[in-house]
């Protein structure tokens, strides 16, 4: 404990946890479109791997564990980033033009905009806030019809259009921290800045293109209630 103490009393420190806590993120994002991805496969495939995720005994071990990784990894990040802008205060001169301003901002403005995206995403597909009749639905195999959850929200235009806005945001942010990531843990030299640059962008044009394909599959008709 007090080492862990020491650790985030050092500026190194701080970002080594938020480079660690980044990867944590990172894997579950991945393996969150992953699971997500099952919808194309079918109803039964998609309900399936969510029944398998909620009667898992470790489920709510690793919901409190993934909620404490947020919250340190947004906590520190945050100070990093208050730090770096105290060490450079060049960097925020008043005279800089808008936009600017606002890209030194993107982790921030990100990290918000997907906290509170995280919070209206689980009221809604996973405790059922809102969906009425639908969240109550079972499919053939007694299993809670997530499927119908999804394309049911989906249909919605407005929340369909808002999750692709959201994820725009997590393109931002996701960008960013792959790469910071490997610069953090010194992976990022010279000779290698191309691939961890590709890498960097290949992870967040997948990731995302997966997550946005699903609203805009139910949007197009090719994803529909069964």
């Amino acid at each position: 404990m007090n080492r862990l103490r020491y650790l985030l009393g050092t500026t190194i420190g701080r970002k080594l946890v938020v480079a660690l806590t980044g990867i944590v993120l990172i894997l579950f994002v991945v393996g969150h479109i992953s699971g997500n991805l099952t919808i194309y496969i079918g109803q039964s495939a998609l309900n399936s791997y969510a029944h398998f995720l909620q009667t898992s005994p470790m489920l709510w071990v690793m919901r409190l564990a993934m909620l404490a990784i947020v919250v340190l990894h947004i906590a520190l990040g945050f100070t990093s980033m208050r730090e770096n802008h105290l060490a450079r205060p060049e960097t925020c001169h008043a005279g800089q033009s808008w936009y600017l301003r606002l890209y030194q901002q993107r982790m921030i403005i990100s990290g918000l905009v997907l906290l509170a995206f995280i919070a209206c995403h689980v009221a809604h597909l996973t405790l059922g806030v809102g969906l009425g009749e639908v969240s109550r639905l079972k499919d053939t195999s007694g299993h809670v019809d997530v499927y119908s959850r999804v394309v049911s929200t989906f249909q919605n235009a407005w929340i369909a259009w808002a999750y692709i806005a959201a994820m725009l945001f997590l393109a931002i942010h996701l960008k960013h921290t792959v790469r910071a990531v490997f610069q953090t843990l010194g992976f990022f030299r010279e000779n290698y800045f191309e691939f961890f640059e590709f890498l960097s962008w290949m992870v967040t044009l997948v990731v995302v293109a997966g997550f946005i394909s699903i609203p805009l599959s139910v949007q197009l008709g090719w994803l529909t209630l069964p």
